[in-house]
């Protein structure tokens, strides 16, 4: 009795198989389950760090006083504080309000940055006190400071328009 002979294995069956075997082995990583990725249960997470508070703005003063880069370590002659009522008009534009029964908001521009407050949000140190129709009033133990709405005419927007006729 003799025995059935098997086919000879050929170069291109070796190489197929290789190749399958290569093929499976770069995808692997993708059709296989991570291990470790799912997340376990019997413990909970961990809770996120707590970043320590910052403190008050009037403790870098002399930041502003003794300026570092300056040659003389005095402030430029002339240089406004933000701390002051001046400083917080000349930072802030006021770009709109939204004054009714229960909303009062107001839309501010620090130069490309736009956003809005509300009553009692604080502001560099500045509490919002007041909205009304047409200005937004800060308190701080400085004082008081009034952000008021400015029309066209004012920026110099409307300055270069003709007039029409």
């Amino acid at each position: 009795m003799t025995l059935p002979r098997l086919p000879a294995v050929r170069l291109e069956h070796l190489l197929g198989a290789a190749l399958a075997l290569v093929a499976l082995l770069a995808l692997w990583p993708w059709i296989a389950p991570e291990a470790g990725s799912a997340p376990r249960l019997d413990k909970p997470a961990p809770p996120p760090p707590q970043i320590a508070p910052l403190p008050p703005q009037s403790a870098f003063s002399a930041i502003v006083d003794r300026p570092l880069f300056s040659p003389t370590r005095r402030p430029p002659p002339g240089a406004r504080s933000s701390g002051t009522a001046a400083g917080l008009e000349s930072r802030y534009q006021l770009l709109g309000l939204v004054v009714s029964d229960s909303v009062q908001r107001a839309w501010l521009a620090d130069g490309a940055r736009h956003f809005e407050l509300g009553l009692g949000d604080k502001l560099d140190g500045w509490t919002v006190a007041k909205i009304e129709q047409d200005r937004l009033v800060l308190t701080s133990p400085a004082g008081e400071a009034v952000l008021g709405l400015r029309r066209p005419a004012e920026e110099g927007a409307a300055k270069d328009l003709p007039k029409p006729q």
